[in-house]
């Protein structure tokens, strides 16, 4: 039995509501210093938001930008999500590189790891947004 397109939404809704509860984890152990911890929360996350996104979000992007088929602020702030969604994962990639020593690094790790940190969390407060606007 397929579940309903309001439980799909519900889940991806309780799914980011326990990657925001592992992202101030991970924070708290970077704070602490224990990185190997905060990098093995951070790799699980991003790995359940992959999931949450191909299974969950993208097919819901269509639906929402094309009844109207231009751009609205709606659409504009649901572009900006996407696209702050897609910056965080080569992000992501480029310091777990940086940090396996595969790669040298082309800017602070500090920097790298701020500016990956502003943008989930910015594109998930989009998102949060977004489900409220759409729901309620």
């Amino acid at each position: 039995m397929p579940l309903d397109y309001d439980a799909l939404v519900f889940s991806n809704l309780m799914l980011q509501l326990a990657l925001s509860i592992a992202l101030i984890y991970a924070f708290f152990l970077a704070r602490k210093r224990d990185f190997k911890r905060h990098c093995l929360v951070l790799r699980l996350a991003f790995a359940a938001q992959i999931l949450a996104i191909l299974l969950l979000m993208s097919p819901a992007m269509g639906v929402l930008l094309e009844p109207e088929g231009r751009i609205n602020l709606f659409a504009a702030e649901l572009l900006l999500h996407h696209a702050l969604g897609l910056a965080v994962m080569p992000l992501f990639v480029y310091i777990n590189l940086v940090y396996q020593r595969s790669l040298t690094p082309w800017v602070s790790m500090r920097f790298a790891m701020q500016a990956g940190a502003t943008m989930w969390i910015s594109s998930l407060l989009m998102g949060f947004h977004i489900y409220f606007y759409l729901n309620y």
